[in-house]
């Protein structure tokens, strides 16, 4: 449903193996006390990982990612994919678009392509990215179904307007559940506007959605 992309992973390490890697110790920052609770877990969780890239770590350490860092990580995904023969450019809303350098015969699709791809991945962007573009369409870590909530407020869909989070959720994900206006199926599907879908694209996947859902079961 979002751009991003990214699932909330839960928060298997403790408090403990945390500092030991990050440095709390030594006067590594922890996170800022407006840190949303989702993005402290998010770079907890990252930091907690004993394979992540030095490059990533040092960015990741005070629990904040600046448009520079994003900057300099794409950049070092690109250089990374320019090693093994690949141009890597910027595409449509933070997206790439790579092809082959000259005298490179390989596909994009193949194992070895796809490899090199994870590699200079998991160097550069494979966190930094995620958490970059997760805090800048949802920064105070709200649930999928707070996001379209609040896009209904703003756009006046009156669906659920008086119930708690949880009443709300439970609307939202009801089998065969339609918003009541177009711009309520649009904040159903792109609540954050990420996606960058029209109202008419919305309506054709909210279709699709309920045809699967009334299909018969087998």
């Amino acid at each position: 449903m979002f751009g991003y992309k990214r699932r909330v992973k839960t928060l298997a390490v403790s408090a403990l193996l945390v500092c030991t890697l990050v440095g709390c110790a030594n006067g590594t920052p922890g996170a800022p006390p407006d840190l949303a609770p989702m993005w402290t877990q998010q770079f907890q969780q990252a930091l907690a990982d004993p394979n992540l890239s030095q490059f990533q770590r040092q960015v990741l350490s005070d629990y904040q990612i600046t448009d520079a860092e994003y900057l300099d990580a794409r950049n070092g995904l690109k250089t990374c994919m320019a090693n093994f023969g690949w141009i890597v450019e910027d595409g449509p809303k933070n997206t790439y678009v790579t092809h082959a350098a000259p005298g490179n015969t390989m596909d994009i699709q193949s194992d070895q392509a796809q490899a090199q791809q994870t590699q200079c991945q998991n160097q550069f962007t494979s966190e930094v990215e995620v958490i970059y573009l997760g805090m800048q369409q949802n920064p105070l870590g709200l649930t999928p179904a707070q996001l379209i909530q609040a896009c209904y407020q703003a756009h006046a869909v009156p669906d659920g307007a008086t119930l708690s989070d949880d009443q709300f959720a439970e609307l939202i994900h009801a089998a065969g559940y339609r918003p009541s206006t177009p711009e309520g199926v649009l904040c159903y599907w792109d609540p954050t506007g990420s996606n960058g879908y029209t109202i008419e694209q919305a309506e054709e996947l909210q279709d699709s959605a309920v045809t699967v859902t009334a299909s018969p079961q087998h």
